[in-house]
């Protein structure tokens, strides 16, 4: 079985990313990106989608010889959206940023990217003067959670849910009648081998996950991400309650009801639930999913305890463990519906995006789970002890796969990232690339190179169009956002013979609102022939 779950945790980290995609975004960066700039920038400025946890987080500026241009630290804007660096005055040459933030629920997002100042060689990729820029940033959304290691973090995640929900569960069920007719060495036992179980699953999770979550920083800053940001603060007190439940449990039913309470709601306040509004609400249905679960898990560890300990009633005990089941699933379906309207802006991102896709695959395995239940009333109803057994642990194994599942899930954005566009389009006299960065809503760069035929000359006109698509039930169409493209010096190499190369860019926000949008670049030659090239895509 232990095979089983880490074959299935290796299909699922090939079928998912070898990037797990966190909530905060890149969507403005002052200067741009790979930009070449006139007069050196007073500050370096970053922008994202969503409020960035406060304890951790820097901007680094390095020049040719990889030395910091400045030992100044970063600051944070006042609603907590942007970080900024300011600058000395810098010299003439190549310059790299590097930047490091943690996002509110908890995953590192960082990156590196290009700036040149003056007349410099320009950063590979740029072909613009004055501020232009080009589209890569090098972000990066899940720092360590690549290859071997991200294995490692998806497996530590899935074994810490299995011990939240089991020991949280088994301590509602041991006081249930049939658990409290267990033998009290057995019952504490249990209870002891829990405890130890979540305890260790608990440090792999820190262990694993928190240099990615220290970035560069170093053990210099671990201090800061305990104290100071809300992954911190979960881990410090859920090792704070598992430390005071080898004090506390076992002692009365309601000081051990509580005790699971607060460990659910440690993890309700820190996940994804807690970056989208209303956070009430978002968290309130976590912390009810959590709940439900544990119920379902629990009843399994107890099922297994009663069947090793109690083998006359095992039987009797699932026929109340099935009813407990079924009102677990019904609360099960309904938080996670909660939860889904809530974090996905539109219901049909679920087939196109990878959290969506995990999330099908999860209840594909509850209906099993479901029908399981079915087949396992019908043995009870007919007294058929040896396929109960059997349904018991389907039903077990069942519960594996989900939790190494959720291992994953728990880690990805339910919103697909907004990924930079870089498009190219080969016509008969006339060849274009168009890139946008970051290609969300707000503030982009925009680019478009146009090769046209030696023997025409200069393109008359190069415009570029967004047409937002109007939302599903809605009449209203916006029109087309002209974005203002300037024709600039070439700096980069023609690598197209018979052609000459024109680049043009803008910086700004022509692409303000999320949606499906199409973006239209039209091309007029010297002879007065357009060529038109669309491209559709959706900004989140």
């Amino acid at each position: 079985m232990a095979a089983g779950l880490l074959c299935l945790l290796v299909i699922l980290g090939g079928l998912f990313p070898r990037e797990a995609f966190a909530h905060a975004i890149l969507t403005g960066t002052d200067p741009a990106p790979n930009s070449t700039l006139a007069q050196a920038p007073e500050q370096i400025k970053l922008t994202f989608n969503e409020p960035l946890e406060e304890g951790v987080y820097y901007i680094r500026v390095l020049d040719q010889s990889g030395a910091k241009v400045t030992d100044n630290a970063a600051e944070m804007t006042k609603d907590r959206t942007g970080i900024f660096l300011r600058l000395p005055k810098l010299e003439d040459g190549l310059y790299v940023v590097s930047y490091h933030v943690i996002s509110g629920d908890g995953h590192p997002v960082g990156g590196s990217y290009p700036l040149t100042v003056g007349k410099a060689a320009p950063a590979a990729g740029s072909g613009e003067t004055g501020g232009t820029g080009g589209t890569s940033t090098g972000h990066n959304h899940s720092l360590g959670s690549s290859g071997v290691d991200g294995m490692i973090q998806y497996l530590a995640r899935g074994l810490w849910y299995a011990a939240m929900l089991g020991l949280t569960g088994w301590l509602l069920w041991r006081r249930s009648a049939s658990g409290r007719r267990l033998p009290g060495d057995v019952s504490a036992k249990w209870t002891l081998n829990l405890q130890r179980f979540y305890l260790v699953a608990l440090l792999f999770v820190i262990l694993t996950h928190v240099e990615a979550l220290l970035g560069d920083g170093g053990l210099s800053q671990l201090g800061s991400l305990l104290t100071g940001t809300g992954i911190g603060i979960s881990w410090l007190v859920s090792l704070g309650l598992s430390l005071a439940g080898f004090l506390l449990l076992g002692r009365a039913a309601w000081l051990d009801y509580a005790w699971a309470a607060s460990l659910l709601a440690v993890k309700a306040l820190s996940g994804h639930a807690v970056t989208f509004p209303p956070v009430w609400a978002s968290v309130a249905a976590d912390f009810i999913h959590l709940a439900a679960a544990a119920v379902w898990v629990g009843g399994l560890a107890a099922a297994a305890a009663v069947y090793r300990n109690r083998r006359e009633e095992f039987t009797s005990f699932l026929g109340r463990f099935s009813r407990a089941a079924l009102w677990s699933i019904i609360a099960l379906t309904v938080s996670g519906v909660a939860l889904t309207l809530l974090f996905l802006p539109s219901l049909d991102m679920i087939i196109y995006t990878q959290w969506g896709i995990l999330l099908l695959i999860k209840i594909g395995v509850v209906v099993l789970v479901v029908g399981t239940a079915a087949f396992l009333r019908y043995t009870l109803k007919n007294k058929r002890e040896r396929a109960t057994a059997k349904l018991y642990k389907v039903d077990f194994s069942f519960m594996l796969v989900i939790l190494a599942v959720v291992g994953v899930l728990t880690y990805l954005s339910p919103a697909p990232p907004n990924e930079p566009l870089s498009w190219h389009e080969m016509g008969k006299s006339v060849h274009m690339t168009a890139e946008v960065s970051p290609k969300a809503p707000g503030t982009n760069t925009f680019k478009v190179t146009v090769w046209v035929l030696d023997t025409l000359g200069p393109p008359k006109h190069v415009q570029m169009n967004a047409q937002y698509e109007p939302k599903e039930g809605e009449e209203a169409t916006l029109a087309p956002i002209q974005i203002p493209l300037e024709l600039q010096e070439n700096q980069e190499k023609n690598w197209l013979e018979g052609y000459n190369m024109y680049t043009y860019y803008t910086q700004g926000p022509y692409l303000p609102l999320p949606g499906k949008c199409m973006l239209e670049v039209r091309i007029m030659d010297s002879n007065d022939d357009e060529a038109v090239y669309k491209k559709e895509f959706r900004l989140y």
